[in-house]
């Protein structure tokens, strides 16, 4: 009995034992396949940066460099992350941003000398004395420069102590040293033959003859120059071939041989145009494939999108049709309710605009009622066999009083203005010239008064107003209107 109850419990320890090691492992898999998924992707998001940059699309290159970057710094792997911080410092030197060039080789440089990097730290000098050379700061450039140099050495990599000599010699040249230039062209040339590196005897040469150049040493630039142009074409490089091939034609023409120099130049010109069509080329045929590739993931995703919402499109139709009639419901009810108000609120207007010409007009009748009264009794006193009839008002006061002077006058003429505003405007817009006595009688006749109320209020004679309208009349008739009646509708109207 002892014995089966040991067995039960070492068979459940090892069961569990079994079961903890096969999740350990699951898990250690799991992690596995992560980092293999991870270092997949970030492989292929810098293979494809280098492709960019191999084509001369900066731009695309820049943006497959920083993906790559954001994957391995999450990562946490330094050497991979100062590679990549290296390649972004180029493209963006290629794209003439030198301060994140410059932001991007310094950390670059620091991940580089923490993990003993010496071949990439030696690179990061290098590049950055270029950028300083560009930026005329040569004594900062050169130090940068020897440090690479010293690095190249020590580790004994040819080819990039060609290219740091390169780059020296590129700083003096620059600084327009040219001894010195010409000095370490020549070593870059040697550390190129040692290991047989064409391309960067190519440069070499291209650099002498333009150095050569400089010092007027024709023959030796001339040479220079076709060595340069026979490893270009030999490493059949187009961008080297031109290069090459525009360094004669500028050096033929600097020793005024312009026939060579015109022929070097077409060469030249016609190279330059195959580089550019080429790039257009390959430019296009990548764009189209990457266009391929984004329209088959739209479709993709649109089949999906049409089959989420196929069972609810006719309930989001319906949704829509009854939201639309609601707004434009409301928008309606709205519209309506604004042109009630505005009508009722015109209405009002209207009806206090009548009233107020009322009172206007009864006020100017009243004043002129008045004023014909007073000159009643004027005339009354003019004449002593009459009696005034009329006690309402003093006779010392009246005698005193002028009536319609040019004071009364203006005064009349303001309410009347008040209550027939364009009554004015329209007799001088008519460009009839009707005298100041004129305008009265027109007054007077606008506010429907017989003769002998207007003489009654003007205090002249019936005969007088008849004149006065007989004179209006002839005048009228010139402009073409037959009767006084006529030209007052006219200005009423």
């Amino acid at each position: 009995m002892m014995f089966n109850v040991n067995l039960s419990k070492l068979l459940i320890i090892l069961y569990s034992f079994l079961l903890v090691s096969s999740c350990v492992e699951k898990q250690q898999n799991h992690v596995e396949k992560n980092n293999s998924s991870t270092k997949e992707s970030f492989s292929t998001l810098r293979d494809l940066g280098n492709e960019h940059w191999r084509t001369g699309n900066y731009q695309e290159a820049l943006n497959y460099f920083t993906q790559a970057y954001k994957k391995v710094k999450a990562s946490d792997n330094e050497t991979e992350m100062a590679t990549l911080l290296n390649n972004l410092g180029l493209v963006q030197w290629r794209l003439e941003n030198n301060t994140a060039a410059m932001e991007c080789y310094t950390e670059a440089a620091i991940l580089a000398e923490k993990n003993d990097m010496k071949r990439l730290l030696g690179l990061t000098y290098t590049n950055r004395a270029l950028i300083l050379k560009e930026q005329r700061n040569f004594k900062t450039a050169f130090n940068y420069n020897n440090v690479a140099i010293q690095l190249f050495k020590e580790i004994n990599e040819p080819k990039d102590l060609a290219i740091a000599y390169n780059n020296q010699g590129q700083i003096y040249r620059y600084s327009k040293n040219y001894n010195a230039a010409l000095k370490f062209y020549l070593l870059s040339l040697e550390e190129c033959k040692k290991i047989n590196y064409t391309e960067g005897m190519a440069t070499a040469y291209q650099n002498l003859s333009y150095v050569y150049a400089k010092q007027g040493n024709k023959k030796e630039a001339i040479e220079a120059g076709h060595k340069c142009l026979n490893l270009s074409y030999k490493v059949k490089s187009k961008v080297r071939i031109s290069e090459g091939l525009r360094e004669l034609s500028n050096n033929y023409d600097l020793f005024n041989v312009q026939d060579s120099a015109l022929y070097y130049f077409k060469k030249h010109y016609d190279v330059e145009k195959d580089i550019m069509d080429a790039n257009q080329s390959n430019l296009l045929s990548q764009y189209q494939a990457n266009l391929g590739i984004e329209v088959k993931n739209l479709r993709i995703k649109n089949l999906q999108n049409e089959k989420k919402i196929a069972n609810s499109r006719f309930m989001l139709t319906a949704v829509s049709v009854l939201a639309v009639l609601l707004i434009s419901a409301f928008f309606v009810y709205r519209y309506l309710s604004i042109i009630k108000f505005r009508k009722k609120q015109l209405e009002i207007d209207l009806e206090n605009s009548k009233q107020l010409i009322h009172v206007k007009e009864e006020e100017l009748k009243t004043y002129i009622i008045d004023l014909t009264n007073k000159n009643n009794i004027i005339h009354q006193l003019q004449e002593p066999d009459k009696k005034v009839t009329n006690p309402e008002y003093n006779i010392d006061d009246l005698l005193e009083e002028k009536i319609f002077t040019d004071d009364g006058w203006d005064r009349f003429k303001k309410r009347f203005a008040a209550i027939y505003p364009d009554f004015f405007s329209k007799i001088t817009q008519s460009d009839i010239s009707v005298t100041e006595a004129e305008v009265r009688i027109l007054v007077l006749m606008r506010l429907k008064l017989n003769g002998n109320d207007m003489a009654n209020t003007l205090g002249i004679s019936p005969q007088s107003v008849r004149v006065c309208k007989m004179r209006l009349k002839k005048k009228l008739q010139i402009s073409g209107y037959q009767t006084v009646e006529e030209y007052l509708h006219y200005i009423v109207s």
